[in-house]
Formats: C-alpha cells, structure tokens, sequence
C-alpha cells in the first residue's frame, strides 16, 4: 500500500469517524519504532520522519551513487578540480541567489570567488561583492570545517552570506535575531506562512536546530534535512532566510557527502524550485501533525537528481582528460620533449579544456613540477620553441595553449 501523508489520508476518509481515525493514525506513526522523533515540539506538533519503503530506497541509492562520483573525481587531477570547485560555486551561488530575487551575473559571481580564493591564500580582506558568500563555500573544500557550536554562529554566518544585500529596514533589529514578526507571501499576495514569534523562542529552536543536524540518534541524512526545514520555519531573520539555510544545508552535508554533489544541490533546487516550496507547504499544513517524511524524501530526491546529472558531467570530464593525456603523450614524443615541459604541456592542455580563464601563470607551471619559478622558465621555453604554448600575459607571465595546439585539441593530432 503506497504511504501517505496524514493529510491525504484523512482527506481520503469518508467516513463518520474521519477525525479520530486521523488522531489514531498520526499517535501510530510518531510512536512507530521505525520514526525519528526530534524531542522538538511546534504549534505543528512534534517534527519527526518515519522510514517508508522510499525513503530507504532513495538513502541507499544516494549512498551508491556517491561511490560513483568519489570514484570519477579521484581521476580528476588537481587543476580540474580547482576549476570545477570555482565554477560549481559560482553556479551554486548564481542559483540561490536567482531563488530569492538578488539581481547578481555569473562573472560578477566568478569574479567573487576568485576574489575570495585569493583573500583566503594571501590572508588578505576583499571587498569585491558576495566575496564573503564565496569564501565560506570555498571553505567547504575543508571537511573540518566547523559547524555552527551556538546560535552565534548562526548569526556570524548570516551576516557573511546576505548582510551587506539587505535593506536596511529589513536588518535584525534584535540583539542576534529579528525581533518583529515575519509574514511570507505567496504569489498572490497570501500569506502562506509566518514565521516564529519572539527573539527569545527563535533562539530556543535554533539550539534544537543544532542539536537536531548533529545527532547521533537519528541518520545524518534525515537529520540534516528536518534542521533544514526547522531554519526556514522559524524564519529568524526579516530577509535573507533561504540563502542563509541553504548555505547551512550546504555545510552540514559536506560532513557526509563529496563536496561535488553538495556544490550541485543548489542548482538542482533553483531548477525545481515549485517542488522545493511545495514540500515546505505540505509540510506546514497542521493535519500532517509535524510529520516531515515526505520533505526528507523531496530533498533526498533533489540530492539524488544531483548526483545522476554529476556522474554524467564528470564521466564527461575523465573522457575528455583522457583524451587530453593520450595527445600529450604523442606530442612529447613528436617534439622530443623533456619530461617537465611534457608535464607543464599537460596543466596547459587541462587550463585549455577546462578552465574558463585558458591561461597558466610561470608560478602554477613551477608548482605542477615542483619546481622553482626559474627553472620552470626553461621548460615554458621548450613548449614555446616547440609551438605548443605562447605568451598571453607579461606581469605576471602567463602562457597558454597556442593556436595549433588548439587546433590539435578540437582535430585530434597527425601521427
């Protein structure tokens, strides 16, 4: 019999009896052995999830699919993974912020992550919009990153990821928190929900938010995901909410799942954002009585979805590396090359198919040998006498593929 929500359910009843059979029903699956319960009481009533057939279905596929895609990016090399991590957080912040309406371009995202990578190398500040947003999803790079101890930490984060987009009207006015009531619109004009009343009990939920994502009672998925709805229900800030939680959902996940799928999840939200806001709605309707089973499994599914179009990418990418390593070879043995110039040949052939920028600096091409900038001159020297590279930039130098080569990459090459 296919598992349906309380709501369903009782709407499905015809009986006389409809309403006890509906009380019987919620007090069966919230003292069912197979239910997580949170301890977390709402005007809801108590969140919790039950594991129906679907939810262990889609928990074991995620996990399957997660071999798959741990095993495509350890064939990733490290340029191509510096390029994917930038260009997947720069879609990741490009989606969620189209979800809530900031007016932001790709480049101007682009150009914010490199702002932030440099912040983060050379420990300097950077002032360059949404740097602060791109930093802490760079910093998802680390699995160690710390997870919010206290509410905080909630708000430091807040104030990184949206503070400087807000409107000043709409900036907490509380001492963490807002202090007013929120109301959220649909698209009509309706209020479709309001968020928790009072600094002092937004707080309290927000502790039992942290609590709840790191459980060692209840499956990290599951888990995870219910701290996600908790976020957006208690609704703590005027604006900036969903930027806010998403980013959260973003790091609690990197503690369980590889960073690629988690920096594709956003995208696969902003492109089904319907469903998304559909399952927070059925969640919040009180006939469900706190029952969050069919949102774990609407984010699961979205997880899921990102990890099929994830594997298809990146099956793409080792295709084209092997490819790309296979030309390498032949025209280190056309040319003669040495073995350095054939390495840097190499960077140079990854920055040409997958880097957006096309270009290597004399410092990236000493690093990928191992070697000092002075030697790594000599070797640049070598492809350059060869044909394979050129100058594209003075201070500092940088090279790139040359014209044939790029050539030899969209052809193939000539035995």
């Amino acid at each position: 019999m296919k598992y349906r929500s309380l709501a369903r359910s009782f709407h499905a009843d015809k009986s006389n009896d409809a309403f006890n059979n509906h009380a019987k029903l919620a007090r069966q699956r919230l003292e069912a052995d197979s239910t997580f319960r949170t301890g977390i009481i709402t005007p809801l009533g108590e969140l919790f999830t039950c594991t129906p057939r679907e939810t262990s279905m889609l928990t074991e596929r995620i996990l399957l699919a997660e071999r798959r895609v741990s095993r495509l990016w350890n064939q990733i090399p490290g340029i191509m993974h510096w390029d994917y991590i930038r260009h997947s957080i720069s879609e990741e912040l490009f989606a969620t912020n189209e979800m809530e309406g900031v007016r932001s371009t790709r480049k101007e995202i682009l150009d914010a992550v490199d702002a932030a990578d440099r912040a983060r190398k050379d420990g300097d500040g950077s002032k360059a919009r949404f740097s602060e947003f791109a930093k802490l999803y760079l910093n998802l790079t680390d699995k160690d990153t710390a997870l919010p101890s206290g509410i905080a930490d909630i708000r430091d984060i807040y104030d990184k990821v949206v503070l400087d987009e807000i409107d000043e009207n709409d900036k907490p006015d509380g001492e963490l928190f807002r202090k007013g009531d929120v109301e959220i619109q649909g698209p009509h004009g309706l209020a479709i929900h309001n968020g928790v009343k009072g600094e002092g009990n937004i707080g309290a939920l927000l502790t039992n938010m942290i609590h709840l994502a790191t459980s060692d009672e209840i499956p990290r998925l599951p888990a995870v995901i219910m701290s996600h709805f908790l976020f957006e229900y208690v609704h703590p800030f005027y604006d900036g909410n969903g930027r806010t939680g998403r980013y959260l959902l973003a790091l609690y996940l990197n503690h369980d799942l590889t960073m690629p799928t988690v920096l594709s999840l956003s995208r696969t939200i902003a492109e089904n954002k319907n469903a998304y806001y559909k399952a927070f709605t059925e969640a919040e309707d009180r006939l469900n009585c706190g029952e969050l089973t069919f949102f774990v499994n609407t984010i699961l599914g979205f997880i899921r979805r990102s990890q099929d179009e994830l594997i298809d990418e990146l099956e793409v990418r080792v295709d084209q590396l092997n490819k790309g390593g296979r030309m390498c070879e032949q025209l280190e043995r056309k040319h003669g090359l040495s073995a350095k110039a054939a390495s840097i040949l190499y960077g140079v052939i990854q920055e040409e198919m997958f880097d957006s920028s096309k270009s290597m600096t004399l410092d990236d091409a000493a690093y990928h040998i191992g070697l000092s900038k002075q030697s790594a001159r000599k070797y640049v020297g070598e492809l350059m006498s060869a044909g394979l590279v050129t100058q594209s930039g003075k201070r500092p130098l940088k090279i790139r593929a040359s014209e044939s080569l790029r050539g030899i990459l969209e052809t193939g090459i000539d035995d």
